[in-house]
């Protein structure tokens, strides 16, 4: 704990630092903010579909928590963004925030931040569009989320002036830890579900002089 506390700046630098420069604050904060929203949105569509919530909290509900937080996602994504334009240091244009690849701050650290808004909020108007893209196709795209965190991640990291500090370390590894154990989860979910699935046909399937065999050895 010492060591994250002595990695912040000193609270009247930091008072002094946000008066002069608060849109640069303002933009850093939001940053966070946004990640920490897209954090929980992957957890819930995660939590979804390994249904680790269940019996603690009813499925339909953490989805539509889910699909909620997707459209806060991007509005924080924006005004991290966004809110960078007057700030009169930074000096960044529309087209260097909106448009990938046009930066001269960290150019491919700036682009993958942008290509993920993109792709974020494909994946958002994918819930509304679901009956008329289909499911399978819903579903490669809510695929993309974990290529989409990634890059938010690395993003965060190469850009951020705050990425030194061990708070900010702790927070991102924290993070990274989280979505790959719940994909861990997933995976060992549908494993054995799939396992389930054909187990159940097999069953059915036997004679019944074998069914009811393994129905006795399974009391």
């Amino acid at each position: 704990m010492e060591a994250l506390i002595s990695g912040l700046p000193a609270p009247d630098r930091l008072v002094s630092d946000m008066l002069a420069h608060p849109y640069w604050y303002l933009g850093r904060s939001a940053g966070f903010v946004a990640y920490s929203l897209l954090l929980t949105s992957v957890a819930l569509g995660m939590a979804v579909s390994s249904r680790i919530f269940d019996g603690l909290l009813g499925r339909p509900w953490v989805y539509e928590l889910h699909r909620f937080l997707s459209i806060f996602v991007l509005i924080a994504i924006l005004f991290h963004a966004l809110i960078m334009l007057p700030d009169p240091y930074a000096k960044f244009t529309l087209k260097e925030l909106l448009v990938p690849f046009q930066s001269d701050y960290k150019n491919g650290a700036m682009a993958m931040g942008i290509i993920s808004l993109y792709g974020l909020a494909l994946v958002s108007a994918s819930f509304y569009l679901t009956r008329f893209i289909g499911q399978k196709a819903w579903r490669t795209v809510h695929y993309s989320t974990f290529g989409l965190f990634i890059g938010a991640t690395a993003h965060g990291i190469w850009t951020g002036t705050d990425s030194g500090q061990y708070a900010v370390q702790f927070f991102y590894l924290a993070s990274g830890t989280t979505v790959l154990f719940l994909s861990f989860y997933r995976l060992l979910a549908l494993k054995s579900a799939r396992k389930e699935a054909k187990r159940k046909p097999a069953a059915a399937n036997a004679p019944p002089a074998l069914a009811a065999a393994g129905m006795a050895t399974t009391r």
